[in-house]
């Protein structure tokens, strides 16, 4: 199923175009410390960012990957990125956010990501999604726990292209 545009009272929820490459660099990718705790590396280059929404560009109609871009939708400024995908390594769904810094406490990434679990629930009829975050991270577990995920167990947690391994905490959505 093609990635569909979602919206919330605030938000706009919409594939990833290549327009948006500067945009998704200046707002997340440079910034090493959005990027400590993520999967990720953060770019110092646009050209990485180029690539990397070439390769979302390319999952736009997989039935495995829905990633969105996230915006405000009164001035159409880019927030950050939500993706719900399937981890091959459990074989279930998992849930994933990062905003840029100046988007941070302001309850964006809850807003976003309800909508993208009513869709997962409503369209997807996925039936359970898992999470996970760094312990140190804080903010990530109040995102989750405000979500209705449950922990389940701790976990080693790797971020940075496996560079950094730091003690996580793992969660399960029953829908």
């Amino acid at each position: 199923m093609k990635t569909p545009i979602l919206e919330t009272d605030r938000l706009v929820l919409r594939p990833f175009c290549m327009e948006d490459a500067q945009n998704v660099f200046d707002c997340w990718e440079r910034d090493p410390n959005v990027a400590k705790y993520m999967f990720w590396e953060s770019h110092n280059d646009v050209n990485k960012t180029i690539d990397w929404v070439k390769k979302e560009l390319s999952k736009v109609s997989a039935d495995d990957w829905y990633r969105w871009a996230i915006l405000l939708k009164e001035t159409g400024e880019l927030l950050g990125t939500g993706l719900i995908y399937v981890d091959e390594e459990y074989e279930k769904f998992e849930i994933a956010y990062n905003l840029g810094k100046k988007a941070w406490g302001f309850g964006y990434t809850v807003e976003a990501m309800l909508e993208v679990i009513k869709f997962a629930k409503e369209e997807l009829r996925i039936k359970e999604i898992m999470g996970r975050h760094a312990k140190e991270n804080v903010a990530s577990g109040i995102v989750l726990e405000k979500l209705g995920f449950r922990y389940i167990k701790d976990i080693q947690y790797e971020c940075n292209g496996r560079k950094n391994i730091y003690d996580g905490r793992e969660y399960v959505l029953e829908l």
